[in-house]
């Protein structure tokens, strides 16, 4: 059963990296439908639990890009595309799908930098960060505001990417 939830976060989150990748956004009918949509599939099939399960799931995958998305590292529709693959996979997988999107982010981000030639200007970026917080300033460091001209990409492809880690994994060890 738990790989055929994954499948639904699976699914939703290829339909949001195909909306991030043309056109930048994600729309909050995907977001909350699929939000919805995983919440009660998962109670139909499991019950009480099913739903606990998947509002705990949608809480650990929308909170842990909440605070990127506070320094606006991120879109609000990124959060809300975690949070509804978090609510599919429930709060037993949820771990394993943030730990995937993020190495899948992180490998896109390295990918990113790379194809734009902004290795030097990352890395400095990254360096002041790290220096303005070491020396106990900037306790809200705008990520915008730093380079005006910074490369975004479509972080819905490494949830998807997370999404789809998750429903290989509970597939191959039913």
């Amino acid at each position: 059963m738990e790989s055929n939830f994954a499948l639904g976060a699976l699914l939703m989150s290829i339909v949001g990296a195909l909306f991030d990748l043309k056109s930048g956004r994600i729309p909050n009918w995907l977001t909350g439908g699929a939000l919805t949509a995983g919440l009660i599939v998962r109670a139909w099939f499991s019950g009480w639990h099913g739903l606990a399960a998947g509002a705990l799931g949608a809480l650990f995958g929308g909170a842990v890009l909440f605070v990127p998305f506070l320094a606006h590292g991120i879109g609000g529709g990124d959060v809300k595309l975690m949070a509804a693959a978090g609510a599919w996979v429930g709060a037993r997988h949820a771990l394993v799908l943030i730990l995937a999107t993020a190495i899948a982010g992180g490998l896109l981000a390295i990918g990113y930098m790379i194809a734009h030639s902004r290795v030097g200007d990352t890395l400095w970026r990254v360096a002041r960060l790290i220096a303005i917080h070491a020396g106990g300033g900037g306790s809200h460091v705008d990520l915008d505001d730093s380079v005006p001209d910074s490369i975004r990409f479509p972080y819905a492809l490494a949830i998807a990417a997370g999404a789809s880690f998750v429903f290989v994994s509970t597939s191959l060890w039913r």
